[in-house]
Parts: C-alpha cells; sequence; structure tokens
C-alpha cells in the first residue's frame, strides 16, 4: 500500500509539471503515507493526501486545457460525481474503522441519488448506539466533519498564500454549497424516496446524517432503525435540525468566498478571516478564525463555541505552519484547548477541560537541477490529546499518535 500511494503521487506530480509553465511559482503538495491508527486511512490522511493530489491535478488541467472554461467544467462534474461523495462517505468509514468495525465504501450516487457506506448489521449499529452514543453520533456528522475540516485546510492555503485560487476554488465552492444543502434540509420538511433495503448488509449506515443524529440524541433509547424522515421527527428534534440549518450559512462569512484570499495590512503582513460550522458528538461547534502572515511566517487562531441542547462551552486554537527552522527543515505546531459537556451529554451544563498539541515535521532533500521536482521531503508528525472531541482526530478518549508522509515541491 506504502509503495502504491507513493508512486500515484509521484504520478500525479510528474504529469501536472510537465503540462505547468515553468515560470509558474514553486508550490508543496504533502500527502500522509500512515496514520494513527494504522488501518485504512484516517480522515486527517484522507482530506490531505487528497487535497494534495486534487491540486496537482487542478494544475495539470489549466496548463493542458486550451480553455479555461474546460477545465472548470471537468473540475465541477468531478467534484459532484466523484470526488465529494469518496471523501465525505470515507469521513464516516474512518469512525467506524477505528472502532473496528468492518464495512464498504460505495462512494457512487445510486437511483435515490445517495453514496452509502454500507457492510453493516443492524446488532452492531444498535450495539455502538447503546454503549457508546457520542461515537454513535459522530458517526452521522462524520461526512460532513470531514466537508468542514477540507473547508478549513483551503482556507489557510489561501490565507497564507500558499497556492493559486484557480488552483482549489471549484473544491472551495462546492464543499461549501454541499455542506450547507445538507445541514439546510432542516429548514424546511424535506424526505429522499429512501426505504430500509431487505438485507441489512445493503444499507447505508445512519440514512440521512442529519436527521438521524438529531433524533438520537434527543431520543437515543428509542427502538433502532436507520433511516430517519423528517416527518417522523419530533417538534423539539425539527426545532434542533433548523437551527443547524440556520446556523450552516455561517459556513459564508469567509472573503475566500468570493476569490479574496486575505488583506494586505502592510508590506509584509497579510490578514484574513472568517466563520465555520458544524455537528460535534454532543450538538454543533462555530468557529471564528483568523490567519495572519508576516513575511514566511504563518500564523492562526480560532475561538471555538460548543453547544449541546440548551449549554455553551468554549474552546480555542493556536498554531504556526511549515516554519522554516533553516534551508531543509520545516515544522508546523499547534495547541487546542477546550471544555465540553460532561461524559459529551447532549443535555448536561457540567464540562470538563482538555486540550492537544500535533506537532510536524519535514526535512527535504533537493531535486536534480534538470529534472521535474524542486524537492521533496521526508515528513513525521505526532499529535497528544487528552480526553475530548477534536475535528479529523478519530478518537475521543485520549491518545498519543505518530504519522509518516512526503512533501513534494515543484
Amino acid at each position: 500500500m506504502l509503495k502504491t500511494t507513493a508512486l500515484f503521487c509521484a504520478l500525479i506530480a510528474h504529469v501536472a509539471f510537465a503540462q505547468t509553465n515553468d515560470a509558474e511559482r514553486v508550490m508543496d503538495y504533502s500527502f500522509i503515507i500512515q496514520d494513527s491508527p494504522a488501518q485504512l486511512f484516517t480522515m486527517r490522511q484522507v482530506n490531505q493526501s487528497y487535497l494534495s493530489g486534487y491540486r496537482l491535478l487542478v494544475r495539470g488541467l489549466y496548463a493542458a486545457s486550451p480553455d479555461d472554461r474546460i477545465a472548470d467544467l471537468i473540475q465541477v462534474g468531478l467534484q459532484v460525481l466523484l470526488f465529494m461523495p469518496v471523501t465525505h462517505e470515507e469521513g464516516h468509514r474512518s469512525i467506524l474503522t477505528v472502532n473496528n468495525i468492518g464495512s464498504i465504501s460505495q462512494p457512487y450516487f445510486n437511483r435515490h441519488g445517495a453514496a452509502y457506506v454500507k457492510g453493516v448489521t443492524d446488532q452492531t449499529l444498535q450495539e455502538l448506539r447503546d454503549t457508546d452514543l457520542p461515537t454513535y453520533i459522530r458517526l452521522h456528522a462524520a461526512g460532513l466533519e470531514s466537508d468542514y475540516m477540507l473547508t478549513k485546510r483551503v482556507e489557510a492555503l489561501g490565507s497564507f498564500g500558499q497556492d493559486a485560487f484557480h488552483h482549489f476554488k471549484w473544491e472551495y465552492w462546492t464543499r461549501k454549497l454541499s455542506i450547507i444543502q445538507y445541514y439546510a434540509t432542516g429548514l424546511f420538511h424535506y424526505d429522499m424516496d429512501l426505504e430500509e433495503e431487505t438485507d441489512e448488509l445493503q444499507r447505508d449506515i445512519v440514512g440521512h446524517d442529519v436527521y438521524g443524529a438529531a433524533r438520537h440524541l434527543h431520543r437515543p433509547a428509542m427502538a433502532f432503525h436507520r433511516y430517519t424522515r423528517y416527518s417522523s421527527l419530533t417538534d423539539d428534534e425539527k426545532k434542533y435540525v433548523s437551527r443547524l440549518g440556520w446556523r450552516s450559512f455561517l459556513n459564508l462569512l469567509n472573503p475566500l468566498i468570493i476569490g479574496k484570499t486575505n488583506f494586505k495590512l502592510t508590506t509584509r503582513m497579510a490578514v484574513n478571516g472568517g466563520f465555520g460550522y458544524t455537528m460535534a458528538p454532543f450538538g454543533d461547534f462555530i468557529d471564528e478564525n483568523v490567519w495572519l502572515k508576516y513575511d514566511d511566517l504563518c500564523l492562526s487562531f480560532y475561538a471555538r463555541q460548543f453547544q449541546n441542547k440548551d449549554n455553551w462551552f468554549h474552546g480555542f486554537g493556536l498554531g504556526v505552519s511549515d516554519l522554516r527552522v533553516y534551508s531543509r527543515l520545516s515544522l508546523s505546531l499547534s495547541g487546542h484547548f477546550w471544555r465540553q459537556p460532561r461524559d459529551f451529554s447532549f443535555h448536561t451544563a457540567d464540562s470538563f477541560a482538555g486540550g492537544a498539541v500535533d506537532l510536524d515535521v519535514r526535512y527535504f532533500f533537493s531535486g536534480k537541477s534538470d529534472g521535474w521536482l524542486d524537492a521533496f521531503s521526508i515528513d513525521a508528525g505526532c499529535v497528544y490529546k487528552s480526553k475530548g472531541f477534536l475535528p479529523e482526530e478519530l478518537y475521543l478518549d485520549e491518545h498519543f499518535g505518530f504519522r509518516l508522509g512526503t512533501t513534494i515541491r515543484l
């Protein structure tokens, strides 16, 4: 698997470079080859590697296409029919995998217009719900969590000037609209014509992500079934999904939506900021994000407000990206702090404190002076987190993990 992944990354990079104007500025593309746990792919691994591969593909498309509109059309088609379903369903699948539950990702739209993760019995899912409700709720929201974290990665790239806007604009726009479209179904009576399949192994694991999460947050002990219709929600649950729907529009409040990557404060300093919103295993959360670039120093900050049913809890995070220690060595470091509801409860006002530290180190080797590769690196990362929910980190309990990867520069 490692050799195949590395070969695929190198092939994309070679094709992209071969079709790209030599005057185009050098950019980095990072891939995670192995993450923790080392079981298939983690959410972080899929998101980071996918976004780098996508940017390389788009760079090559624009260089090879005689008309940018052709490249735009290809991107939109790939986004809607393949890329978004794959990454969204991989978010769901990763939660099952880390809990040692086997499943099959089917990221292609069926006759109902739905992509599935399937291959899991009702008994397995019911046992997960009854013994670990926060993880079961997160299983519903993980696809949207993955989508949200991809948009945050894109916003950091744009705000720090680490790639040209046209290399990720369609990924960003379609991903944002997809998130809002999903949450906005809670603003009105919307039901897909979807019945639970006779063969339970052919059923989607959760059905409608938002409706299912709302029903189980409010009624975790009710008779088990997977697919939830809007008409079967209680008044409280309809009020809750409406809350999610309205708040999802906060995701539009970022200048990158209109192609503005940052604001120049001085000749050496630029800043950008915006809001973000998605679900958590015990409710939902709002982010206020700030990205600051001073020369080559890239700093990020977010303030985060979690909410369960009625109570608010707060958190924040700080980070530095691609800090050049010396010519061949760079590092990225982030820290997170949170207060979250005790036992990840949807109802309690009690809370606990937690945090995380994430470090990534890259050592670069020079490429050939007459070759297509400017440089490549060996990447090593580690993360420690206490108990708590951190988006894109699969474990809700305390965890210490490592990862390995590579970055290509061209």
